[in-house]
Protein backbone atom coordinates (compact mmCIF):
# COMPACT_ATOMS: atom_id res chain seq x y z
CA UNK A 1 0.00 0.00 0.00
CA UNK A 2 1.16 3.52 -0.76
CA UNK A 3 -0.78 5.07 2.16
CA UNK A 4 -2.00 3.81 5.52
CA UNK A 5 -4.81 5.93 7.01
CA UNK A 6 -5.12 5.76 10.80
CA UNK A 7 -8.37 6.32 12.68
CA UNK A 8 -9.36 5.71 16.27
CA UNK A 9 -12.97 5.80 17.36
CA UNK A 10 -14.73 5.64 20.71
CA UNK A 11 -18.54 5.70 20.67
CA UNK A 12 -18.58 7.50 17.34
CA UNK A 13 -21.81 6.13 15.92
CA UNK A 14 -23.09 9.58 14.92
CA UNK A 15 -20.40 10.49 12.39
CA UNK A 16 -18.15 7.45 11.81
CA UNK A 17 -19.98 6.29 8.68
CA UNK A 18 -19.68 9.70 6.99
CA UNK A 19 -15.98 9.93 7.83
CA UNK A 20 -15.17 6.47 6.47
CA UNK A 21 -17.27 6.93 3.33
CA UNK A 22 -15.43 10.19 2.60
CA UNK A 23 -12.17 8.23 2.59
CA UNK A 24 -13.47 5.34 0.51
CA UNK A 25 -14.59 7.89 -2.09
CA UNK A 26 -11.08 9.31 -2.58
CA UNK A 27 -9.79 9.72 -6.13
CA UNK A 28 -6.54 8.13 -4.89
CA UNK A 29 -7.24 4.44 -4.34
CA UNK A 30 -3.98 2.82 -3.19
CA UNK A 31 -4.48 2.95 0.56
CA UNK A 32 -5.47 0.88 3.56
CA UNK A 33 -7.72 2.22 6.32
CA UNK A 34 -6.85 1.00 9.82
CA UNK A 35 -9.63 1.78 12.28
CA UNK A 36 -9.09 1.18 15.99
CA UNK A 37 -12.35 0.67 17.85
CA UNK A 38 -11.25 1.86 21.28
CA UNK A 39 -13.74 -0.09 23.39
CA UNK A 40 -16.93 1.46 21.98
CA UNK A 41 -20.20 0.60 23.74
CA UNK A 42 -22.61 2.15 21.20
CA UNK A 43 -23.43 1.04 17.64
CA UNK A 44 -19.92 1.82 16.35
CA UNK A 45 -18.81 -1.86 16.10
CA UNK A 46 -21.85 -2.77 14.00
CA UNK A 47 -21.34 0.20 11.68
CA UNK A 48 -17.67 -0.70 11.22
CA UNK A 49 -18.59 -4.30 10.46
CA UNK A 50 -20.92 -3.13 7.70
CA UNK A 51 -18.31 -0.81 6.21
CA UNK A 52 -15.48 -3.35 6.25
CA UNK A 53 -17.73 -5.89 4.53
CA UNK A 54 -18.16 -3.42 1.67
CA UNK A 55 -14.49 -2.55 1.10
CA UNK A 56 -11.48 -4.77 1.72
CA UNK A 57 -9.22 -1.74 2.24
CA UNK A 58 -10.82 -1.26 5.67
CA UNK A 59 -9.51 -3.18 8.65
CA UNK A 60 -10.78 -2.87 12.22
CA UNK A 61 -8.56 -3.38 15.26
CA UNK A 62 -10.60 -3.79 18.45
CA UNK A 63 -9.37 -2.73 21.87
CA UNK A 64 -11.09 -4.75 24.64
CA UNK A 65 -11.17 -1.61 26.80
CA UNK A 66 -10.82 2.12 26.18
CA UNK A 67 -7.13 3.06 26.26
CA UNK A 68 -7.24 6.51 24.65
CA UNK A 69 -6.32 8.09 21.33
CA UNK A 70 -2.53 8.17 21.70
CA UNK A 71 -2.03 4.48 22.45
CA UNK A 72 -4.65 3.48 19.88
CA UNK A 73 -2.90 5.42 17.12
CA UNK A 74 0.40 3.70 17.96
CA UNK A 75 -1.33 0.31 17.77
CA UNK A 76 -2.53 1.15 14.26
CA UNK A 77 0.85 2.62 13.32
CA UNK A 78 2.62 -0.62 14.19
CA UNK A 79 0.41 -2.43 11.68
CA UNK A 80 0.65 0.22 8.94
CA UNK A 81 2.16 -1.02 5.68
CA UNK A 82 2.12 2.20 3.64
CA UNK A 83 5.04 4.40 2.62
CA UNK A 84 2.98 7.31 3.91
CA UNK A 85 0.77 7.50 7.01
CA UNK A 86 -2.32 9.70 6.96
CA UNK A 87 -4.59 10.67 9.84
CA UNK A 88 -8.34 11.02 9.95
CA UNK A 89 -10.69 11.88 12.82
CA UNK A 90 -14.01 10.13 13.05
CA UNK A 91 -16.18 13.25 12.99
CA UNK A 92 -14.37 14.99 10.11
CA UNK A 93 -14.82 14.68 6.34
CA UNK A 94 -12.10 14.25 3.70
CA UNK A 95 -12.80 15.93 0.37
CA UNK A 96 -12.34 13.64 -2.67
CA UNK A 97 -8.89 14.81 -3.82
CA UNK A 98 -7.30 14.99 -0.39
CA UNK A 99 -5.01 11.94 -0.60
CA UNK A 100 -4.26 12.38 -4.29
CA UNK A 101 -2.94 15.91 -3.83
CA UNK A 102 -0.99 15.15 -0.69
CA UNK A 103 0.66 12.03 -2.14
CA UNK A 104 1.63 13.97 -5.28
CA UNK A 105 3.15 16.70 -3.11
CA UNK A 106 5.24 14.27 -1.04
CA UNK A 107 6.31 12.35 -4.15
CA UNK A 108 7.65 15.56 -5.68
CA UNK A 109 9.04 17.18 -2.51
CA UNK A 110 11.37 14.61 -1.00
CA UNK A 111 12.67 17.10 1.57
CA UNK A 112 9.21 17.39 3.19
CA UNK A 113 8.20 14.75 5.72
CA UNK A 114 4.76 15.99 6.77
CA UNK A 115 2.08 17.88 4.89
CA UNK A 116 -1.34 19.07 6.07
CA UNK A 117 -4.04 21.08 4.31
CA UNK A 118 -6.29 24.08 4.62
CA UNK A 119 -9.80 23.19 5.81
CA UNK A 120 -13.40 24.21 6.33
CA UNK A 121 -15.42 24.12 9.53
CA UNK A 122 -18.75 22.31 9.39
CA UNK A 123 -21.57 22.00 11.92
CA UNK A 124 -23.30 18.82 13.07
CA UNK A 125 -25.48 18.83 9.96
CA UNK A 126 -22.48 19.13 7.63
CA UNK A 127 -23.11 22.77 6.73
CA UNK A 128 -19.99 24.85 6.04
CA UNK A 129 -19.76 27.56 8.71
CA UNK A 130 -16.25 28.86 8.08
CA UNK A 131 -12.80 28.11 6.77
CA UNK A 132 -9.20 28.74 7.67
CA UNK A 133 -5.86 28.71 5.95
CA UNK A 134 -2.82 27.73 8.06
CA UNK A 135 0.79 28.71 7.21
CA UNK A 136 2.09 26.86 4.16
CA UNK A 137 5.88 27.20 3.89
CA UNK A 138 8.39 25.45 6.17
CA UNK A 139 9.87 28.67 7.56
CA UNK A 140 6.43 30.08 8.39
CA UNK A 141 5.34 26.87 10.07
CA UNK A 142 8.48 26.81 12.20
CA UNK A 143 7.92 30.42 13.22
CA UNK A 144 4.38 29.59 14.38
CA UNK A 145 5.17 26.22 15.96
CA UNK A 146 6.30 27.55 19.35
CA UNK A 147 3.12 29.64 19.65
CA UNK A 148 0.42 27.32 18.32
CA UNK A 149 -0.32 24.05 16.58
CA UNK A 150 -0.25 24.90 12.84
CA UNK A 151 -1.62 21.56 11.57
CA UNK A 152 -5.09 20.06 11.64
CA UNK A 153 -4.36 16.58 12.99
CA UNK A 154 -6.85 14.83 10.73
CA UNK A 155 -5.41 16.54 7.63
CA UNK A 156 -1.80 15.37 7.84
CA UNK A 157 0.08 12.75 5.87
CA UNK A 158 3.58 11.79 7.02
CA UNK A 159 6.44 9.72 5.62
CA UNK A 160 6.51 6.49 7.60
CA UNK A 161 10.32 6.44 7.62
CA UNK A 162 10.31 9.74 9.52
CA UNK A 163 7.56 8.58 11.88
CA UNK A 164 9.54 5.45 12.67
CA UNK A 165 12.60 7.54 13.52
CA UNK A 166 10.67 9.41 16.24
CA UNK A 167 8.92 6.17 17.34
CA UNK A 168 5.43 7.46 16.67
CA UNK A 169 3.27 9.22 19.23
CA UNK A 170 4.56 9.84 22.74
CA UNK A 171 2.21 7.82 24.95
CA UNK A 172 2.82 10.06 27.95
CA UNK A 173 0.70 12.68 26.13
CA UNK A 174 -3.03 12.02 26.59
CA UNK A 175 -3.75 15.37 24.90
CA UNK A 176 -1.79 17.47 22.40
CA UNK A 177 -0.13 14.27 21.17
CA UNK A 178 -0.21 15.66 17.63
CA UNK A 179 1.44 18.96 18.66
CA UNK A 180 4.21 17.01 20.40
CA UNK A 181 4.69 14.88 17.28
CA UNK A 182 5.02 17.89 14.95
CA UNK A 183 7.56 19.45 17.28
CA UNK A 184 9.72 16.31 17.26
CA UNK A 185 9.30 15.76 13.51
CA UNK A 186 10.47 19.33 12.87
CA UNK A 187 13.91 18.28 14.13
CA UNK A 188 14.23 15.79 11.27
CA UNK A 189 12.34 17.07 8.26
CA UNK A 190 10.75 20.02 6.53
CA UNK A 191 7.09 20.87 7.11
CA UNK A 192 4.33 21.98 4.73
CA UNK A 193 0.62 22.65 4.42
CA UNK A 194 -1.24 22.66 1.11
CA UNK A 195 -3.27 25.83 0.45
CA UNK A 196 -6.12 23.71 -0.95
CA UNK A 197 -9.15 23.10 1.24
CA UNK A 198 -9.16 19.31 1.37
CA UNK A 199 -10.69 18.63 4.80
CA UNK A 200 -13.80 19.56 6.73
CA UNK A 201 -13.45 19.80 10.51
CA UNK A 202 -16.60 19.42 12.54
CA UNK A 203 -16.97 22.28 15.01
CA UNK A 204 -18.96 21.66 18.19
CA UNK A 205 -18.47 22.73 21.79
CA UNK A 206 -18.45 19.01 22.62
CA UNK A 207 -15.04 18.64 20.95
CA UNK A 208 -12.33 17.20 23.20
CA UNK A 209 -10.36 20.44 22.91
CA UNK A 210 -13.27 22.19 24.64
CA UNK A 211 -14.42 19.45 27.02
CA UNK A 212 -10.86 18.91 28.23
CA UNK A 213 -9.57 22.43 27.62
CA UNK A 214 -7.49 22.81 30.78
CA UNK A 215 -5.83 19.42 30.31
CA UNK A 216 -5.27 20.19 26.63
CA UNK A 217 -3.58 23.47 27.51
CA UNK A 218 -1.35 21.82 30.12
CA UNK A 219 -0.09 19.26 27.62
CA UNK A 220 0.45 21.94 24.95
CA UNK A 221 2.44 23.92 27.51
CA UNK A 222 4.56 20.84 28.15
CA UNK A 223 5.22 20.49 24.39
CA UNK A 224 6.58 24.05 24.23
CA UNK A 225 8.64 23.65 27.39
CA UNK A 226 10.22 20.45 26.06
CA UNK A 227 11.09 22.20 22.81
CA UNK A 228 12.72 25.08 24.67
CA UNK A 229 14.74 22.65 26.79
CA UNK A 230 15.97 21.04 23.56
CA UNK A 231 16.94 24.55 22.40
CA UNK A 232 14.77 24.33 19.30
CA UNK A 233 13.88 28.00 19.69
CA UNK A 234 15.62 31.16 21.00
CA UNK A 235 15.40 31.80 24.75
CA UNK A 236 13.17 34.84 24.28
CA UNK A 237 10.35 32.64 22.93
CA UNK A 238 9.76 31.63 26.54
CA UNK A 239 7.27 34.51 26.44
CA UNK A 240 4.93 32.23 24.49
CA UNK A 241 4.55 30.04 27.58
CA UNK A 242 2.97 32.86 29.58
CA UNK A 243 -0.47 32.79 27.99
CA UNK A 244 -1.01 29.01 28.28
CA UNK A 245 0.34 29.09 31.83
CA UNK A 246 -2.20 31.75 32.78
CA UNK A 247 -4.90 29.62 31.18
CA UNK A 248 -4.08 26.82 33.63
CA UNK A 249 -4.75 29.03 36.66
CA UNK A 250 -7.67 31.16 35.44
CA UNK A 251 -11.29 29.98 35.96
CA UNK A 252 -12.25 27.17 33.55
CA UNK A 253 -15.38 29.00 32.38
CA UNK A 254 -13.32 32.01 31.29
CA UNK A 255 -10.74 29.87 29.48
CA UNK A 256 -13.51 27.97 27.69
CA UNK A 257 -15.14 31.22 26.56
CA UNK A 258 -11.85 32.56 25.18
CA UNK A 259 -11.02 29.34 23.31
CA UNK A 260 -14.45 29.21 21.69
CA UNK A 261 -14.08 32.86 20.69
CA UNK A 262 -10.66 32.18 19.12
CA UNK A 263 -12.03 29.19 17.18
CA UNK A 264 -14.88 31.31 15.88
CA UNK A 265 -12.46 34.01 14.72
CA UNK A 266 -10.39 31.37 12.90
CA UNK A 267 -13.49 30.02 11.18
CA UNK A 268 -14.15 33.28 9.43
CA UNK A 269 -10.59 34.05 8.40
CA UNK A 270 -10.48 34.46 4.63
CA UNK A 271 -7.75 32.19 3.21
CA UNK A 272 -7.13 34.55 0.31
Amino acid sequence: MKVSVLMSVYNGERFIREAVVSLLGQTFRDFELLIVDDGSSDATPQILEELTAQDTRCRVITNPTNIGLTKSLNIALRQAQGDYVARMDTDDVALPQRLEKQVLFLDTHQEVGIVGTAYQFIDNAGNVIGETSPPIADQDLRRVLIRANPFLHSSVIIRKTVLDRVQGYNETFRRAQDYDLWMRLSLLTKLANLPDILMQKRFTTGMISFRKEREQIRFALRVRWNALRRRQFPWWTTVFLIKPFLATILPSSFVRFVRIYIYQQDMYRNPT
